[in-house]
């Protein structure tokens, strides 16, 4: 019985992250039939499981949303015309309600005039029962670009992809698979999923028990770890061409944390790349940027290394600088030569300074 007990409140503590459900979507319909602003077109594509996956297509309307307009009065029209050349912006933020989710940084990318894709990373109906934190909702991924592909009628059309949390997650593992992906944007991203929820318990023995134990459940119910969920080690794997952008905007401070974004950052082989945060009270007044210590490996192996960070006032104002780092730095980036070559930077450790 004391066997039976314990696997289930093993399963109990497995669940969240089995089932990692945002109650701020709950009772809304995944697919909206409209948004202001924005104009819909119902799209589908058959996912790595065989399960056709919902799909949306955002346009600008013709009409403005109140975001959009904030947009447009930041740009001008040359800024505008430039960052039509980006074919499509893929948009992920959440496990469940994924185009729901999304619709909000839509609005700001649609705004610049970017045509924006959103899928369910569920699946039609909710039919994936399980979350896999993009281990294998990122395989979806390659298949959509295929239909964009498809619909752009070029061999390679220009597309960016933006996520946030779980999106981001996603969409870190999705292009270390899949190099069409030309420039990336992840906002509160996690290193890994083990590291994310060893922070919520004790460190402590039983801590680390109950660990193996739902690491054990978990690979019975679906057949992955938490070690195998590792976004930070996907990073290495990215083009050194592709443009990257890492954003900390504290949408989770314990499971998702500064070291998260820092380390997901100096992982990166791209040439051009930046790691921005919000500014704190601990920062001078007018502050832009300010050095982090980015802490990897554990006893020996510890090394901490001094980081630049680019400070925002709030998340409005990083939203807003996301569209102008994509005409800044983005699309100036892809115009150059490419090297195929890896190419990682040598950080000195302060140990060693």
């Amino acid at each position: 019985m004391g066997g039976l007990w314990v696997w289930h409140y093993v399963g109990i503590l497995a669940e969240p992250v089995l089932h990692p459900i945002n109650e701020e979507f709950q009772g809304l319909s995944t697919i909206p039939e409209q948004h202001v602003g924005m104009r819909l077109t119902p799209l589908t594509f058959q996912g790595w499981d065989g399960a056709e996956i919902p799909a949306v297509l955002v346009e600008k309307a013709e009409e403005d949303s109140a975001r959009q307009r904030a947009v447009r009065a930041e740009l001008t029209e040359e800024h505008i015309r430039k960052l039509q050349n980006i074919d499509y912006a893929i948009v992920c933020v959440e496990w469940d309600h994924g185009i729901q989710s999304a619709l909000p940084l839509a609005d700001y990318l649609t705004g610049a005039g970017i045509p924006c894709i959103l899928w369910e990373p569920r699946g039609k109906d909710n039919a994936r029962q399980y979350c896999t934190h993009g281990l294998q909702e990122s395989d979806d991924v390659p298949l959509l670009i295929n239909q964009l592909v498809i619909r752009s009628g070029k061999e390679r059309p220009l597309i960016i992809a933006v996520g946030q949390g779980f999106g981001a997650d996603l969409l870190l593992q999705a292009a270390a698979k899949d190099d069409r992906i030309r420039g990336i944007v992840a906002i509160d991203a996690l290193a890994s999923l083990r590291e994310s929820i060893s922070r919520t318990m004790p460190d402590n023995l039983v801590s680390k028990v109950k660990l193996a134990l739902m690491d054990a459940r978990i690979n019975k119910e679906q057949g992955f770890e938490c070690f195998d969920v590792a976004p930070v080690e996907s990073a290495t794997n990215i083009n050194r061409d592709t443009p990257a952008l890492i954003v900390y905007l504290q949408q989770d401070p314990h499971i998702r944390t500064i070291n998260d974004a820092l380390s997901i950052y100096r992982q990166l082989p791209s040439d051009t790349k930046e790691v921005w945060a919000l500014t704190t009270a601990q920062d001078p007044p007018g502050a832009t940027t300010r050095i982090q210590h980015c802490t990897v490996g554990e006893g020996e192996n510890e090394r901490t290394y001094d980081i630049e960070l680019q400070l925002k006032n709030g998340p409005e104002s990083a939203y807003m600088d996301i569209i102008f780092w994509l005409h800044n730095q983005f699309l100036t980036a892809i115009d150059k030569p490419h090297v195929s070559t890896p190419n990682r930077p040598i950080l000195t450790p302060r140990s060693q300074l």
